[in-house]
């Protein structure tokens, strides 16, 4: 295995910053930009050696960081050029007949998260040249003399980030042919490769907006914002950093479970997409429709993969095509994986199918902890049917009223007066609206509309069947899963413009607590 060498890029004077010292030896919060940057790299697994390339005047500021640090893995201090592409060729020299993979990073990108360096790490196993990647969320225009002349499709576009990494054979013979071009003139290594190696695929990870880049003045105070944030999480991969929760206050108690959460999440996210793979493939040889749904279908058209913040994965399968993929599904998928359903586990309330790690553990607000069902991370998979063709405004206040009736009398109940009016008010209310529905039903025609079981539709949002089928595929994550025919519209059907970000304090996900790997003691 190649030994993986991060080169921190820290040549550049940052001229549009306006500032005397180069923006990556700007201070916030008692640290150098560059610090943050070189920090993520010493405490990655994954990275063997660390590398700075730096102007002349500031390698003393290297020993010394090195030493206020304690930093083990940085090795070389290379002096820097006018260009970034000056810096690159630094690095590819000093590595030059070394079998090494090199992952070149912008020291001014301070926030670039261990979960990118890890699937940088993992993607250079097969690949010769990785890139990091976010979707485009703005609409990319080509403009010339002040007139639109080209609007290129924004699925196709990324912003690129980095560290952008490849095999040391790759990257150097990239670089002698670029040498060679009396007009060759680079921004990024990436795109050196793309266009004097053609042949090399450039294999793209999933990026994160919190790797932004510290370009302008107004950044600094980007950063700082959410260095604000991170102050409350640990930092994976370094426990002098992990938080003590403070067991005197509620308040306090409640920061350090975010604070968990944030520290987790990626993990949390990657153990759900296996499940997600391994019932992709049951579904794929037995040819049983799937397809993704609600914040996963979301986060796969506006992020490439999970939304930054989300928790959980959620597909969606034909009602009359469940039973089929749950007998399968007990035969074929690993032993620690449960298909939960309410058959298999009576005790569960929701009426829905679940995959369950069985070998991690999840907390959520409605878990009851008196019973015994399986508790593990998990997909869920909604029953999908044919919708009776009913007035939207009608379809939406039955539905409405329905489930929420269903999810109250579902819910955990201490003996009351007040628990038992609920079960007899709820209760007429669930059966007559029920009544209500499947009577209508019977003279309405079902060849419009497909949606979710009426326990399930808690809004009433219902898509055109043309919406659906065909089933497609999209890219989620960098691997292929099964979509709606029309993404774009299934997805305003739930959540209308569906591009906008939400606001900060809604981004959060459902669990309360979560392992993603449980420890035999």
């Amino acid at each position: 295995m190649s030994t993986n060498v991060a080169i921190i890029l820290a040549g550049g004077k940052g001229n549009r910053m306006g500032t005397e010292c180069p923006k990556q030896f700007l201070e916030l919060r008692g640290k150098t930009i560059l610090e943050y940057s070189i920090h993520a790299f010493e405490q990655n697994p994954h990275i063997d050696e660390i590398a700075v390339v730096v102007a002349p005047e500031y390698h003393h500021r290297l020993e010394d960081m090195k030493l206020l640090n304690g930093w083990t893995k940085l090795t070389k201090v290379l002096e820097g050029g006018k260009e970034r592409s000056d810096s690159s060729l630094a690095a590819i020299r000093a590595y030059e007949g070394q079998e090494v993979n090199l992952l070149f990073h912008d020291a001014a990108r301070p926030l670039v998260t261990q979960a990118i360096i890890d699937q940088v790490c993992e993607a250079l196993l097969t690949q010769e040249a990785v890139g990091v990647g976010i979707p485009s969320v703005d609409t990319i225009m080509q403009v010339e003399a002040n007139c639109i002349t080209q609007v290129p499709d924004r699925t196709t576009l990324q912003r690129m980030q980095t560290p952008q990494a490849f095999r040391a054979t790759t990257i150097t013979e990239a670089y002698r042919r670029a040498l060679a071009d009396p007009n060759f003139r680079a921004t990024d290594d990436c795109g050196v490769v793309l266009h004097y190696l053609p042949e090399v695929p450039i294999y793209v990870v999933k990026g994160d907006e919190r790797n932004l880049k510290l370009t302008y003045a107004a950044d600094l105070d980007t950063l700082d914002r959410l260095l604000a944030d991170e102050a409350e999480m640990p930092t994976p991969h370094a426990e002098a950093f992990l938080p003590q929760p403070d067991n005197e206050t509620p308040a306090g108690r409640m920061r350090y479970m975010k604070a968990f959460h944030k520290q987790n999440l990626r993990n949390m996210q990657l153990a759900e997409l296996d499940i997600l793979r391994h019932v992709a493939r049951v579904c794929e040889r037995h040819d049983i429709p799937y397809w993704l749904d609600s914040g996963t279908l979301l986060g796969a058209v506006r992020h490439g993969g999970f939304i930054p913040w989300d928790d959980d994965i959620d597909i969606c399968m034909p009602l009359e095509e469940i039973p089929r993929f749950v007998e399968v599904a007990k035969k074929e998928l690993p032993e620690h994986l449960f298909v939960q359903t309410p058959e298999t586990e009576p005790e569960m309330r929701l009426p829905i199918c679940k995959v369950r790690n069985l070998n991690s553990l999840i907390v959520e607000g409605a878990d009851d902890f008196s019973k015994t069902y399986a508790k593990g991370l998990y997909i869920d998979i909604f029953p999908m049917h044919p919708w009776p063709t009913f007035p939207k405004m009608f379809s939406k206040k039955v539905a409405r009223g329905y489930c929420r009736a269903n999810a109250i009398l579902h819910a955990q109940h201490t003996y009351s007066w007040r628990s038992v009016a609920e079960l007899f008010y709820f209760g007429a209310k669930r059966a007559l609206l029920g009544t209500l529905w499947h009577t209508a039903a019977l003279f309405t025609s079902k060849n419009k509309y497909y949606s979710n079981t009426l326990n399930n539709s808690g809004n009433g949002n219902r898509h055109l069947q043309s919406t659906i089928f065909p089933l497609t595929t999209i890219e989620f994550e960098g691997e292929k899963f099964s979509a709606p025919a029309d993404a774009d519209t299934y997805l305003h059907d739930l959540f209308g413009e569906y591009m906008t970000l939400p606001p900060e304090d809604q981004r959060e996900g459902h669990a309360t607590f979560y392992l993603t790997e449980l420890v035999e003691l």
